[in-house]
């Protein structure tokens, strides 16, 4: 009984100490950030010893501000519709290509998986340029057309795939 709780440890363990500390503590640090007076130059000043008030302190000002500025929402709300415009349009599409690989024959099913990885094959920064030089000459660049469609370039492949699977 002993030897399994220990293999069970054994297997589960890096994965939990990896996501403790690859997520949780950065995440603990954002919140810390968040609630104290910037340092000097905008840094963080050291956490202990600090007054109220001075640099390094403690304050929910800056939530005071966010949640107190209507412009906040106004910039979450439009990236909200992006990301959801992105998402609907990313599902649309992945889903026929996902159905048409699963139904595919077995011969070209590993065809069709390498060609929607492909892309990954080049930098996603030469994937990006490529995009602003193919929508540069129809004046689209910078705008939210430009956006969603270098975002659901990007995605699509992170769809099709567990799609498929």
């Amino acid at each position: 009984m002993h030897a399994g709780r220990l293999a069970r440890w054994a297997v589960s363990g890096p994965p939990f100490v990896f996501l403790l500390v690859f997520f949780v503590v950065p995440a603990a640090i954002m919140v810390v950030a968040s609630v104290r007076y910037p340092g000097e130059f905008g840094a963080l000043a050291p956490l202990l010893g600090a007054a109220p008030g001075e640099d390094g302190g403690i304050t929910f000002e800056n939530y005071a501000v966010f949640f107190g500025d209507w412009i906040y929402a106004q910039i979450f709300a439009k990236s909200f519709g992006v990301a959801l415009l992105t998402t609907l349009i990313c599902l649309v599409m992945a889903y026929p290509v996902a159905l048409l690989i699963a139904r595919s024959p077995k011969k070209y099913r590993n065809l069709m998986v390498l060609l929607c990885v492909l892309p990954f094959a080049s930098n996603f920064l030469v994937r990006v340029y490529a995009w602003m030089i193919i929508l540069g000459p129809f004046d689209l660049l910078f705008s939210r057309f430009a956006v969603i469609v270098g975002m659901v370039y990007v995605h699509l492949p992170f769809m099709i795939l567990p799609l498929y699977t």
